[in-house]
């Protein structure tokens, strides 16, 4: 199977810890957020819990009907509990997902919009979706807060939504994801 790593990684990074620079693996190196076909163009779907089940059924993902079954189960049950829509025309749905091995991240575009009632009221353009299985958090979080990070930019946004090559949206967003984590690094 053919992968889209959303950023490089190289097997050793550097890290700040107590103030000192160290040397270390870290645990995002072999995870790969984008697989093959895990971008998604012209969702159709109007409200939150369709566009999410569309997204699962039209993302090419080698997993089982079950396995499926249970990211849609998972998300669903996460976004009944309060919105993943966080606005800027973007929303980051996401839940835990035991018949996983690897965090999976999928991203869905509508030209159109998704009624996702996102904190600024305005509809959601660009779903992303994160699913990971139990033992994976620390990984989850730094997608989820990487992906987060780098979405609060307009202009960046308005340039997914209006790339219509699939390859280069998921070559931006690995550019952005890298230079994100790179910051973090630094700081």
């Amino acid at each position: 199977m053919a992968f889209w790593k959303i950023a490089e990684f190289a097997d050793t990074l550097y890290y700040r810890d107590e103030g000192e620079i160290r040397e270390g693996r870290r645990s995002m190196v072999n995870v790969s957020c984008f697989q093959s076909g895990s971008i998604v163009d012209g969702l159709e779907s109007k409200n939150k819990f369709d566009a999410i089940r569309e997204l699962l059924n039209r993302a090419e993902l080698c997993s089982s009907q079950d396995t499926l079954r249970e990211i849609e189960q998972a998300v669903i049950a996460r976004e009944r509990i309060y919105t993943t829509g966080i606005g800027h025309g973007v929303a980051i749905a996401h839940g835990k997902t035991p018949g996983l091995d690897e965090v999976v991240v999928l991203l869905g575009i509508s030209r159109s919009g998704i009624n996702f009632d996102a904190v600024d009221g305005k509809p959601v353009h660009l779903l992303f979706l994160i699913a990971h299985p139990p033992e994976k958090c620390d990984d989850y979080m730094t997608v989820l807060s990487t992906i987060a990070r780098i979405m609060h930019n307009g202009a960046f946004n308005d340039a997914l939504c209006t790339e219509l090559n699939t390859q280069m949206v998921g070559r931006l967003i690995a550019k952005e994801f890298s230079a994100s984590l790179e910051g973090r690094l630094n700081n």
